[in-house]
Order: structure tokens, then C-alpha cells, then sequence
């Protein structure tokens, strides 16, 4: 694997095992790996602590909750202004949905595609797949594809992959929430950009009871994300 491609995590309370997936990523080859602590809170201090200590892992602490978009961001920036050797960043959720070897083949495909938007798609058509999941992927890909007349099977997924050159412009997309990766999503499909989509495994863990989204709340933001990003691009 390229090691000058870092992986991002943006964590919000994570469990204990968060320490053990960095290790595994830092088996993939990963040499740099950005934690970003989005201000889970002291009963959380021990998890982050015993992550930093993993080889080649930062963690960033955030003293306030600010939202996935805002943890990714102050990620970015750590990267532009403190890793000069990044040439591409593969980002990736905290909660165990990500395999260690997909974030692997993921940042393979940015390799060999250095200037296209890599993700990380799941098959919503398996049995495991939460109702609400399969359900609210469905409708959004096919609201995006009308929209923006690129068929992507996965538009939520955290999985992806990008070149260094793209980050300063991904900071200026707005969004602090999930909204933001949908918004990241939809200004690169309004750009000349390749978007590449990778199968990967489809991990649901306790029905997906670690995930953070609030359904009414952040579903709502995705599509006004889908809306007011219609005219803009990177």
C-alpha cells in the first residue's frame, strides 16, 4: 500500500476497542492515522489516551461536541499544515463498520486513481441491513442520482478516499454534522472529478446500535445538503 496515504477517524465517544481497529489499520500499512476526538469527554479520556499511544496515531481533541464535519475538517487541517509527506487520506468511522482491509483496498484505489473521490459502497440488499439503513440509503441515492446524474449506490458511506490536492477545498464545503459528507459529495459530482466506488463489506454491528445519527434531525440536513449544493462545486 502507498504509505504517504494517512487514514482520518473522527470519534464520538467511541467503546474500548478503538485502540485495537487503529492497531489493525496500522497493520494495513496505514504509517499515519488521525484520531479526532469530538469532545466525547472525560469518561471517554482512557480510550483516546491508550489510541495515542498506538504507533504512528495523533489524536486531536475536540473540548466540545461539534459533529462529524467539523471533526473531519479540523483533521484536514492538521494534515495540510502538519504532514507534508500526506499525499492522500482515507477517512473511516470509529464504530467498527469499516474493515481494516477495505480501508486498505480503498486507499489502493485512490493509488491508482490519484484524482478521483473513492467510496467505499455497501450492499443495502443483505438481510442484516437495518430496515431504517436499507431504507434511507435507497431513497438518497436515488434523490442524488436524479439530482446530480451520478449513479453512486452508497451516498453515506464514511469510507472514502482523496488526494491531498483536495483538501483545502473540502474544508470550505459547509457542514459541521453528517450533513457535510453528503455536501462533500455532492460538489464533487458537480465537478469534472471521477467518482470510484469499491465494494466493501457491509458490517452492522447490534443493529447499528453505536451509531450517533438521529434520523429525523441529520436525514433532514442530508437532503438540504442535496439541495443547496446543487449550483456549487470544488
Amino acid at each position: 500500500m502507498d504509505m504517504s496515504i494517512a487514514a482520518v477517524i473522527p470519534a464520538y465517544r467511541p467503546d474500548a476497542r478503538l485502540s485495537e481497529r487503529i492497531a489493525e489499520l496500522r497493520e494495513e500499512g496505514f504509517a499515519r492515522i488521525v484520531v479526532v476526538d469530538d469532545g466525547s469527554g472525560p469518561e471517554c479520556r482512557a480510550v483516546f489516551d491508550a489510541t495515542a499511544a498506538v504507533d504512528g496515531c495523533t489524536v486531536l481533541r475536540l473540548e466540545a461536541n461539534k459533529g462529524k464535519g467539523a471533526a473531519l475538517k479540523t483533521a484536514f487541517s492538521h494534515l495540510l499544515g502538519k504532514c507534508p509527506e500526506v499525499q492522500g487520506v482515507v477517512t473511516a468511522d470509529a464504530d467498527g463498520q469499516h474493515a481494516p482491509e477495505d480501508c486498505r483496498r480503498v486507499a489502493e484505489a485512490l493509488a491508482g486513481s490519484p484524482r478521483a473521490l473513492v467510496l467505499g459502497t455497501r450492499d443495502f440488499r443483505l438481510r442484516h441491513v437495518p430496515f431504517r439503513s436499507w431504507w434511507g440509503n435507497v431513497w438518497t441515492s436515488l434523490f442524488f442520482s436524479l439530482l446530480y446524474f451520478r449513479r453512486v449506490p452508497d451516498t453515506q458511506t464514511g469510507l472514502r478516499a482523496f488526494g491531498k490536492e483536495w483538501l483545502a477545498r473540502l474544508a470550505d464545503v459547509p457542514g459541521s454534522g453528517y450533513e457535510y459528507e453528503m455536501a462533500m459529495l455532492c460538489r464533487w459530482a458537480r465537478s469534472s472529478a471521477d467518482i470510484v466506488c469499491v465494494p466493501i463489506r457491509t458490517i452492522y454491528a447490534d443493529g447499528n446500535s453505536a451509531s450517533h445519527f438521529k434520523p429525523l434531525r441529520d436525514t433532514f440536513r442530508i437532503y438540504g445538503a442535496v439541495l443547496s449544493n446543487l449550483f456549487s462545486s470544488l
